[in-house]
């Protein structure tokens, strides 16, 4: 499975998530397996429909007060303790400030790589390539993650952005315990 974090804003998931998930889709038809979603919340499973038209084959809703508003630390508990469970061959997020904040720290949880600010994924002898500017756009850096889960951030409008489709899928609803040390 490749799992994307969905990130949220004013109860509708934002646009550059949905790229993402467009993208992860598309990659999981080439390596033989399914997309997900992740939402983290205090209550989101209800956003699932949006996600369910993009792609996802299930949503995980992981639900707590505590995850009510952002914190770094929470939610990367959060996120950690799912990849930790579930196992995604790949975990994505959108490479916005809250997407370049959170996937370092579970790649830092979880003692994974990170292949951030990524342009371009492809799969190659089943495994997830990644391109990514460096030397300020002037070259591409192409690289292949040794670890498990494979972590990356894609850029936002670069990935196009799925046709929505009404769909249906498995939501699975994941009660999170987040310790009041970590918000």
């Amino acid at each position: 499975m490749i799992a994307v974090f969905m990130e949220t804003r004013d109860g509708r998931i934002k646009k550059s998530s949905l790229e993402a998930l467009s993208e992860a889709k598309r990659l999981a038809g080439g390596l033989g397996t399914e997309a997900a979603a992740i939402l983290a919340g205090a209550a989101v499973a209800d956003l699932a429909p949006g996600a369910f038209s993009f792609g996802a084959a299930a949503v995980y809703a992981l639900e707590s007060p505590a995850l009510a508003d952002y914190s770094s630390q929470a939610y990367a508990l959060a996120l950690a303790g799912f990849a930790a469970d579930v196992k995604p061959a790949a975990l994505l997020f959108a490479a916005t400030a809250l997407g370049r904040d959170l996937a370092p720290r579970v790649a830092a949880r979880l003692g994974a790589g990170l292949a951030s600010d990524c342009t371009k994924v492809e799969v190659k002898d089943g495994r997830l390539v990644f391109t990514r500017p460096i030397y300020a756009g002037k070259a591409f850096l192409s690289l292949a993650l040794k670890s498990s889960p494979q972590l990356a951030t894609l850029r936002p409008n670069v990935f196009p952005l799925g046709e929505s489709v009404p769909a249906a899928g498995e939501v699975v609803k994941v009660a999170v315990d987040v310790p009041e040390s970590a918000l």
